[in-house]
Parts: C-alpha cells; structure tokens; sequence
C-alpha cells in the first residue's frame, strides 16, 4: 500500500470557510425528539457508541440570518441526530442530564457551512434548505433536497415562554476522509463536538412528522414508528456554539 509521511491537509478547498469556534445567536429552533426503530438506530452508529435505551432521533430545523452569526452567513438547516447512551451532558445548571447525540444525517443550504461541516467536524454535511411558514399558530417545518420536500414537521407554537434553558450538548461524528489514491482511509476518528447553549423556549408541541424520501434513501430508516411518540418538543430561540472538535478514538489504530 502506497504510504506517505505528509500530513493528510483535507480536502481541495473550494469556498471560504471560517475557523472554529463559530457563534450562532437567537436561532429559532424546532427540536422534536421522536421514538424510531432500535435496529436502525443500531445500524448508523459507528463503533464504539451504543443508543440510548429510549431509542430516541433529536431531530432540528432551523434558519438563520447572517447578522446573528459569527462567519457563516445566512443558512438553513435539518438535521437528525441518534441519542446515545453513556455520554450525557448537563444542563440547568447540573439538574438535566441529556443523552449525547450523533450525527446520521446533516442538510444545509450554505456551501460555506457545508465544507465547515465535513471539514472541521466529519459531520456527513449535505445540501438540502429548510422552509417555515407558520399561520394562526400552526407551524409547518419542511425539508427539502434535490428540489423535492423530504420531512414535514407540522406543530402548534405559541409566544407563550416556556422558561429558560442553558447547558452543553455532547455531540458526535465520525470523521472520515479517504487515501487520495483510494482503497482505504487517511483519517477515520470518532469526534465528540462539546457545545455550549442558552435556550429561551416556548410552549409547543408536535402535530405530525412524514418522511417522504425516495424509495430506498437510507434516511428514511430513521422515520418515526408509528404512531408517533415525541417525548421531547424544544421550540425557541438557542444561541450556540459550533465548537471545535476532539478526538476520543481513533479507528484507524484501534
């Protein structure tokens, strides 16, 4: 196998992208944690991490205009992420232990956010834009990629608040980047993101969640099980940070 004592320097740069840490401020987030099927939950996760028992999806849906971030410019966002056991991170103030979360599948609507995405944090980072329109109180959430609507989240919001909420979230990635001649991998390592929040949220709750991706998408995997179960609903406004990643195992020596 061909070897080579350069450091792997990442991918060709194509856009800008911004150093970590990066400030996202005031985003108005929806956040439904939904039950889905353990044995799919079991089949994206990398070695090394387990799912929670309560075999929960945290899905977010968000935009963000470029005045209330630190670099990124204006974006949207979906992403879901699979609980996982044993890593839970605290919030209000040590009282709420919160399961940490892995990365399955990440859509943004930014080419800058993307490379910064993969680049920084081996988030599986992939195009897609997210819409809102929220009449009468009814607020209808929607993902579309490839010019087609994927995920509908449907919920009933309020300005009623709900209190506020600060901690750290424990996030995980697997970063993987391939040999440039191919065959095998330069860099595959688990990633846990450490990120530090402050949530100001409203009452809401969750209506209905359809996935409607193309016949065979591994995403659609992740559906919720009928009928839905969502123990978790965030709605409000999160500042946050994209921290900067580290390593807690390294496949390629394990």
């Amino acid at each position: 196998m061909f070897e080579t004592s350069k450091p792997y320097r990442g991918m060709p740069a194509s856009v800008w992208t911004p150093p970590t840490p990066q400030l996202i401020r005031g985003a108005r987030m929806l956040i439904v944690g939904y039950e889905a099927n353990p044995e799919a939950l079991k089949a994206v996760l990398p070695e090394g991490l387990k799912p929670h028992p309560n075999n929960m999806v945290q899905m977010n849906m968000y935009e963000i205009e470029a005045s209330n971030t630190s670099g990124f410019g204006a974006f949207s966002l979906t992403y879901l992420t699979v609980e996982v056991e044993g890593h839970d991170s605290l919030a209000a103030e040590g009282t709420l232990p919160i399961p940490g979360r892995f990365f399955a599948y990440y859509w943004n609507s930014s080419p800058r956010v993307l490379a910064y995405a993969r680049e920084a944090a081996g988030i599986p980072a992939m195009h897609g834009v997210r819409r809102a329109e929220t009449v009468d109180g009814r607020l209808v959430s929607t993902l579309a990629v490839d010019g087609k609507d994927v995920i509908t989240a449907r919920a009933t919001v309020t300005d009623t608040p709900a209190g506020t909420l600060g901690g750290h979230l424990n996030y995980y990635a697997h970063r993987e980047f391939p040999r440039p001649e191919g065959g095998s991998a330069a860099i595959s390592e688990l990633i846990e993101l450490p990120l530090p929040f402050v949530a100001d949220l409203y009452e809401a709750k969750v209506d209905d969640i359809s996935f409607n991706f193309p016949s065979g998408h591994p995403a659609a995997s992740l559906a919720p099980v009928s009928p839905l179960s969502t123990p978790s609903v965030l709605y409000g406004d999160v500042t946050f940070t994209y921290s900067m990643g580290r390593q807690v195992k390294n496949y390629l020596q394990a």
